[in-house]
Formats: structure tokens, C-alpha cells, sequence
């Protein structure tokens, strides 16, 4: 029986080894099949290619007929330098300077390791070429290549070897040498050119659309823009009006001197030239009737009605009528039948026409343009407030220039696509002098609808929430008595604007409330300039005390006695872009840290001059949260505080030619700062997070039958067993 057993186990290992020849002869067959039909696949498709490249070339090559010569001299050609194919040319792309290092250009071979060494950085090619071709394993369908693949952690696939890197690079171009080949090239390849084209005639849109510039004519009948300066820092005039888009720039003028013909003689500075000898088109249909140029043709429509008698019978009656709209003739022509009987009837049909005639009209005066009016005239006195005045025409007074412009707007009244029913000008006056120079304006246009001109309208700064750039709204709580409401507090944004202190070209301080800087939301910003102060008019204990109010009017904004008696309990600012002045719980107070009164501490007299403990600076700190959905969060202001700084010594000296004893005249200089800074104290989104749930694994109560003996079920388990592991140790002992 060993005998037997022995053979059995000899005769089976030697029957799967003939099994494993037959099987790796056949699979190099096929390999050896396959790889002899890829070659010839492979030379039939080189051949193929090679007829192609030889039929493209031919236009190239072939010898153009006998001609008789021109005059044309011959083209001398040499033979270029060489260039190799399939490589990168530009693998040293910095080194541009011949026989000289080129800084940080490690590749540079004039560059020595001294060079190198020094270099911060190497610059890097902007190009990197992959041969791998790396992409998604998802991306190839069927792999039939020889060649293993091997799957890295990220998923990709990538080649290993590249055997066409042709593919990879430009062919090398032939040098052109002759005139019809560089045309063949530029007809084929050429995408623009600057040849001079033929200008279509120009049209104009029968009403005026959302940005469309509105045009003006002037006195002189010439045609063009109305214009708004701007520009940064110097104001060009070069911006047209946008129909519908509110604008408003502030631009600089280059003024080097100030006296009595560039005060009175500037044009920007006198606000007739605003307004005069211009007028705005209404609609710019106006220029689809223009002749000649300068002047306009109007349709002027003419009614006539004539009267007929008919013979009774049953007529059909025509009445026609025709209506000019826009030089477009619109006829309706009604029929109708009328049975008559043997007695006589008299129908009286009515024919209405309408004969169109013209009349000629200048293009500066006619329906289709109006003049500019005067709205509103506002001043800056000499405490800088902004007042109503008189329009005046500038005037120049020893050193200052009176009735100059700072500023314009124009306010315009539209109805849609009928165009623009009335245009006015707002101007701000004021009074400048040399140290004012270079001079900073303000332009300005704004719309409004007819069905706006009664309501009162109110700029929001979001809907609820702040949008980032718009102003944060500001106001004065105070006591409404009327009767229409009754007695309650509201919010009066018109007496108080949360600003920031702004310098002029001088580095002196704007303080007056219409040169003051907006502050908008979510934008940082800070501010320095000179305050200048002399002691004329000041005793010298009371110095100190006038400088600290002085700062703190500077710093605030504060330029009404309302404000400045009770600071702290008066001005509010809205939480929400939308908020309501009628809701004053909407508005949240301004918190201040305000330096302490000056006293006698704070007080030196010295030598020199007086001694100051003073603040010379605030920090104006808003803190906001958002609120609504994490998807559209609506920022609500939650805090503002006006925080000064710690007091420093600031003295007081005297220095220059005019610095003589009792001379109390002389100004000295010092600097505040002012800044602005927004905080997010935006809570995180909480939520509840559910236990994860138990997993309860049960199985079968048989599951690991027959392995366990412990299963109530019965059976031969142990003679399966003892099979199971007889058939493993032959299945084991063949294969090995």
C-alpha cells in the first residue's frame, strides 16, 4: 500500500508539470504571434505616415513654371544653425545676459559658485515638463501593455515609459525665404490684422439703457458727454455720466498759486461753468434727426377731415386713419356693410390723414434738450460748517478766494426709457487760500425716478445685515414732541456722521465735517495729521485744557453744542444696515474712555513754554457679529467704542524768526492719530451631535457549525472535520 501510495503521489506531480509546459508553450506562441503582427501593424503605419508627410510637402516643394524675371533681387540664403529635435530648448530661460551673471539665475553658466552662493533664490522654470502623463486609474478603460502597472496611494496611474515623446514638443519650423510662402503661412495662420477697415456709420439707440452715457450740446452747437472729474490724484475729465449709476469721485487740482486771475479766471473753479451754455438731451433720439449737422428736424402732425355723400345701396365704408409715431406711418383700416332700403340714405364716411411737415430747429434749442436749474447752493463757513447761501461768482479777497467750488453734483430726474424729465446741479462753495493748494473737489451724479420725487427716500447699508464698503449709519437720539407721533425718542442721522479725521495736501487737519473721511463697514483704516495751535488769546494755564478739547473735537467730529454737552448718551449708531431711526432700541450708543479733565498737574509752565499731559490720539473700535444662516450670514453691530490713547507730554516751543518775546502768534504743530478698526465676535454655530448608535452583532445559533462542538445540532461533525484536513494536506503536497 506504500508502494502504491508513493506511485499515486509521483504520477500526479508529473502529469501537472506536462500540464504547466503545454500551457507556457501556448502563451509564447501567442506572444510571439502578437508582437509580429504589432510590427507590421507598426512598419504599415510608419510607411502610411511617411506618404503623408511626402503629399503635405509637396506644395513646398514643388518647382514653380518658368517665368521671365522680375526685377525682384535673389533672396541670399544660408544654412541655419542646428536645432535637435524632441528636447527641451529652454532649460536655462533666466540666463539673458550674455558673458554677465544673471542674478538668481543658478543655471547661468557665467555664474560662479561665489555667484551662487549669494543668490536668496533660484528662479524656477515656469514650465515643467511630466513624461508620466499621471491621471485618474479611472480614466483607462483597457490596459494592454506588457509592462506592469503599479498603483500608488493618491489613485493615480502614470506611464512608465514613453516610447512616442515626439508628441511631447514642437516640430522644427523651416526658415521662409520666399514671398507666396510667407503669405501661404499668414493666410493660414493669421487670426487679427491692422489693416485699415471701413467705419460703419454711427447709430444712435432710441432711448437711453442702464450705463449709457448721457449726452450734452453746448452753445456752440458741438455735441458730447456730460462729464464728472476723477482720477487719482489728479482730476481728469475724461468720465461721462452713466444713465442710472450713481458716481462720486474725489479728485485733486493742481494749483500752484492762488491770486486774483486764477481765483476768478479757472474754469472748475467757478460754478457757472457747470451750468451755462450747456444743455442735456433728454433722450438721445434727438440725433436721428439731425441735418447737417447743427440743425434738427421735427415732425409737426396736421389733421384734415372731408365730408362725402353716397347713393343708398350697400356700401362698404373705409375709414382709414393714419397716426405718425417716430416718423413711422400706422394705418387701421375698419370695413363695414350697411344694408340700405328703398329709400334714400346718406352714409358721411370720415377719412382722417395726417400731413407730416417739418421744422427746422437749432440743435442746442429744441424739445428734445432741457437747461441744468439751480437746485440746491450750500457754503462752508469759517467754522466749517456747511450752510445754504447764495450763488456767487468767485471773488478773490487779499490772500483768500471766495464762492470757490469744492464741489458739485448733478441730480438728474428720469422716467425710465422716456428719458430724463429734469436735471439740476448741487454745488458747494467755499473759501480757499494758498495753503489749501493743491485743491481736492468732490463730483458727484445721482438719479431719481418721477415716482420717487414725493417719498422720502432712505439710504440703507444692507438688508438686514451691513454690506462690506457701505457707510455705517450714525445718528442723535433725541425727543420727538409732535403730534403725529406723540411724545418718544427717534434717531436724526442728519445731525451727526460717524467720520474719521482726514489731512489735506499739507498734512494739516480737515476737521470741518465736509472734509471728513466716511467710515464704512468691515474696511480698517487709519489717519494722521498736524493740528496747529498758538497761545494767542490763551492764557497760558488754560492752554492745556483748550489744546485736549481741541483733539477730542478733532478726533469726533463733535461740531454742534448738542453733541458735545452729552456725547455719551446722544449719538447711537444702527445695528443693522436696515435699522429703523423710529426703533432707537435698534441703534447701540457709543461708548467712550475720554481722557480725564486737564488740571493743574497736567499744567507746566516752563521756560520754553507750556507743558501738556494730554491724549493725542483715539482708536474708534467696532464689534460686530453675524447672524442669520451660516450660508448667508447678515453682520449686526454690537458694540462701538471711541478709545483714546494714554496721555503723553507735549510742550510747547517756540522755534524761527518770528519766535520773539510776546510773540504769541505763531503756530505750532502737532500730530494726532485716528484709527478705525472692525473686530468679528461672531460666535461659532452649535448643535447637538446624537450618540452614535450600539451595534448588536447576533448570529445564528448554528453559525459556526460544524468548527465548534458546543452547536445542539447533530451530525457526523468530526468525520468532516478529519476529510476537510486530509483533502488540504494532498491539495498541498501536489502543488509543492
Amino acid at each position: 500500500m506504500a508502494a502504491k501510495g508513493k506511485m499515486f503521489l509521483v504520477g500526479t506531480r508529473f502529469f501537472c508539470v506536462i500540464i504547466f509546459i503545454t500551457a507556457f508553450t501556448t502563451v509564447k506562441a501567442s506572444t510571439t504571434v502578437e508582437s509580429t503582427t504589432s510590427t507590421a501593424n507598426f512598419t504599415t503605419a510608419a510607411e502610411t505616415t511617411t506618404t503623408e508627410a511626402t503629399t503635405t510637402t509637396e506644395p513646398t516643394t514643388t518647382q514653380a513654371p518658368t517665368e521671365p524675371p522680375t526685377t525682384t533681387p535673389p533672396i541670399l540664403t544660408f544654412d541655419p544653425s542646428s536645432v535637435a529635435a524632441n528636447i527641451d530648448l529652454g532649460r536655462c530661460w533666466c540666463d539673458v545676459t550674455g558673458n554677465a551673471c544673471d542674478i538668481n539665475c543658478c543655471c547661468d553658466t557665467d555664474c560662479d559658485q561665489a555667484d551662487i552662493t549669494s543668490f536668496d533664490r533660484c528662479k524656477e522654470s515656469p514650465i515643467s515638463v511630466d513624461s508620466q502623463y499621471c491621471v485618474q486609474e479611472e480614466v483607462i478603460l483597457t490596459d494592454n501593455s506588457v509592462y506592469t502597472s503599479q498603483k500608488t496611494q493618491d489613485g493615480l496611474f502614470c506611464i512608465y515609459k514613453d516610447n512616442n515623446q515626439a508628441r511631447n514638443y514642437y516640430s522644427i519650423p523651416d526658415m521662409i525665404n520666399s514671398l507666396d510662402t510667407f503669405n501661404f503661412y499668414r493666410d493660414r495662420y493669421a487670426s487679427f490684422t491692422y489693416s485699415p477697415t471701413v467705419s460703419a456709420d454711427t447709430t444712435y439707440a432710441q432711448f437711453y439703457k442702464v450705463g449709457d452715457p448721457v449726452f450734452v450740446v453746448y452753445e456752440d452747437l458741438t455735441s458730447g458727454y456730460l462729464t464728472i472729474p476723477q482720477g487719482e490724484p489728479n482730476c481728469q475729465s475724461n468720465n461721462p455720466v452713466s444713465y442710472l449709476v450713481d458716481q462720486s469721485f474725489k479728485c485733486m487740482r493742481q494749483m500752484r498759486t492762488l491770486d486774483a486771475d486764477s481765483c476768478e479766471n479757472t474754469p472748475y473753479l467757478n460754478a457757472s461753468s457747470y451750468l451755462t451754455s450747456v444743455r442735456i438731451v433728454k433722450t438721445p433720439y434727438l440725433f436721428t434727426w439731425i441735418i447737417n449737422g447743427t440743425e434738427v428736424t421735427t415732425p409737426i402732425p396736421t389733421t384734415t377731415t372731408t365730408t362725402t355723400t353716397t347713393t343708398p345701396a350697400p356700401t362698404t365704408v373705409a375709414v382709414t386713419t393714419s397716426n405718425d409715431t417716430n416718423s413711422t406711418a400706422e394705418t387701421t383700416t375698419t370695413t363695414t356693410t350697411t344694408t340700405t332700403t328703398p329709400t334714400t340714405t346718406t352714409t358721411v364716411p370720415i377719412t382722417t390723414t395726417v400731413v407730416v411737415t417739418t421744422e427746422q430747429r437749432s440743435l442746442y434749442n429744441n424739445s428734445y434738450t432741457m437747461e441744468f436749474e439751480m437746485e440746491r447752493v450750500e457754503c462752508v463757513d469759517g467754522n466749517g460748517l456747511v450752510v445754504d447761501c447764495s450763488f456767487n461768482a468767485p471773488s478773490f479777497n487779499a490772500s483768500h478766494c471766495n464762492n470757490a467750488v469744492l464741489g458739485v453734483e448733478y441730480h438728474i430726474t428720469h422716467d425710465g426709457s422716456n428719458g430724463i424729465t429734469r436735471a439740476g446741479v448741487r454745488l458747494l462753495l467755499g473759501s480757499i487760500q494758498a495753503s489749501d493748494l493743491p485743491l481736492t473737489q468732490t463730483y458727484g451724479s445721482s438719479f431719481t425716478s418721477v415716482n420717487e420725487v414725493n417719498k422720502t427716500i432712505t439710504e440703507r447699508s444692507g438688508n438686514p445685515g451691513y454690506i462690506v464698503g457701505k457707510p455705517v449709519r450714525a445718528g442723535v437720539l433725541v425727543e420727538n414732541s409732535t403730534l403725529a407721533l406723540g411724545d418718544r425718542y427717534a434717531i436724526v442721522e442728519d445731525m451727526y456722521n460717524l467720520t474719521i479725521i482726514r489731512g489735506s495736501a499739507t498734512g494739516t487737519c480737515l476737521t470741518d465735517s465736509a472734509n471728513r473721511e466716511q467710515i464704512n463697514f468691515g474696511i480698517n483704516m487709519v489717519s494722521g495729521c498736524l493740528i496747529r495751535f498758538n497761545l494767542f488769546n490763551v492764557s497760558a494755564d488754560q492752554y492745556c485744557s483748550a489744546m485736549q478739547d481741541t483733539v477730542i473735537d478733532a478726533m469726533e467730529g463733535v461740531v454742534d453744542t448738542l453733541t458735545r454737552d452729552d456725547p455719551t448718551i446722544q449719538r447711537r449708531v444702527a445695528t443693522y444696515g436696515n435699522s429703523n431711526p423710529l426703533v432707537p432700541g435698534d441703534w447701540v450708543q457709543i461708548l467712550r474712555n475720554a481722557p480725564t479733565q486737564t488740571t493743574a498737574q497736567d499744567t507746566t509752565v516752563t521756560q520754553e513754554g507750556p507743558k501738556c499731559t494730554i491724549s493725542m490720539g483715539m482708536h474708534t473700535e467696532i464689534l460686530y457679529a453675524n447672524t442669520g444662516a451660516l450660508a448667508n450670514p447678515q453682520p449686526k453691530i454690537i458694540g462701538v467704542s471711541f478709545k483714546y490713547e494714554p496721555k503723553q507730554d507735549i510742550i510747547y516751543t517756540c522755534a524761527g524768526t518770528r519766535c520773539t518775546a510776546g510773540n504769541t502768534d505763531v503756530d505750532q504743530s502737532y500730530e494726532v492719530r485716528h484709527s478705525v478698526t472692525f473686530i468679528d465676535a461672531s460666535q461659532p454655530a452649535t448643535g447637538y451631535v446624537g450618540e452614535p448608535p450600539v451595534f448588536l452583532a447576533k448570529v445564528p445559533y448554528d453559525f459556526f457549525y460544524p468548527f465548534i462542538s458546543s452547536s445542539t445540532r447533530t451530525g457526523p461533525s468530526s468525520y468532516l472535520y478529519l476529510v476537510t484536513c486530509i483533502f488540504i494536506f494532498l491539495c498541498s503536497n501536489v502543488l509543492s
